[in-house]
């Protein structure tokens, strides 16, 4: 359903990011409240998003070398998103709608073909790994046929924690929140929210259990990834 209201702390996150239209239709779109999204500055930022997308996933990589490829999608990266953490690399193609609404933490993968609908904010945490054909949907339509008629429509944001893996062909539809360190099956439809620490999977993706933090597994002498290195190159 649409919100009621503005929603304050959301409309404070994207005045932190890039590229944003910020106007009074702006910030009802992120609110999650019912919105035009034929309004000039609407499409125009869309505009600009399919723009920017372009020139991220058509990166030549025949003749740029492989060394280079990170750097120099990464400096694209941020023209696409409102904010992006250092380390981050999304493989090509990425699908994004405003591209200014996306929050990516630092030293993220995410895989081929993310779909990312951004009518609102989605705020991804720091080292979160997506698998192929991930689609994050914000919008959403009121199943009123005259609202589809008089083609008004809302969304609201969703958010994931720090150190999740969302597996390949995953959905999370409008308003969900994972919790840090979650894992998502393949092919699950997240229709609510998450736990922290939690293995969940399914159409509607629900939780299967629970696991230890890392905290918590670098104190179990039984845990046989603690003595790893650390990440390096």
């Amino acid at each position: 359903m649409a919100a009621p209201a503005k929603r304050p702390e959301i409309i404070e996150i994207a005045r932190e990011l890039k590229h944003v239209p910020m106007c009074e239709d702006y910030e009802k779109m992120i609110s999650g409240m019912m919105y035009n999204p034929l309004l000039p500055a609407l499409v125009a930022a869309r505009h600009r998003c399919r723009g920017v997308a372009s020139d991220y996933n058509s990166v030549d990589t025949k003749t740029v070398p492989w060394e280079e490829i990170a750097d120099r999608r990464f400096e694209l990266l941020k023209n696409v998103v409102g904010r992006v953490g250092e380390g981050t690399f999304i493989e090509p193609p990425f699908l994004p709608d405003y591209g200014c609404n996306i929050v990516i933490g630092r030293e993220c993968f995410v895989n081929f073909n993310f779909t990312a609908l951004d009518t609102s904010l989605i705020v991804i945490g720091d080292r979160v790994q997506f698998g192929p054909n991930v689609s994050i949907y914000t919008a959403g339509h009121d199943t009123s046929i005259l609202s589809r008629r008089k083609f008004v429509e809302f969304g609201h944001p969703v958010f994931i924690g720090d150190d999740c893996w969302i597996g390949g062909n995953v959905i999370i539809l409008p308003g969900v929140k994972i919790g840090e360190g979650c894992t998502i099956g393949a092919g699950s439809v997240v229709t609510k929210d998450i736990p922290p620490f939690s293995v969940a999977v399914g159409n509607p993706c629900k939780v299967r259990k629970t696991i230890q933090s890392a905290e918590e597994e670098m104190e179990d002498p039984k845990n046989p990834w603690r003595d790893l290195p650390e990440k390096s190159g």
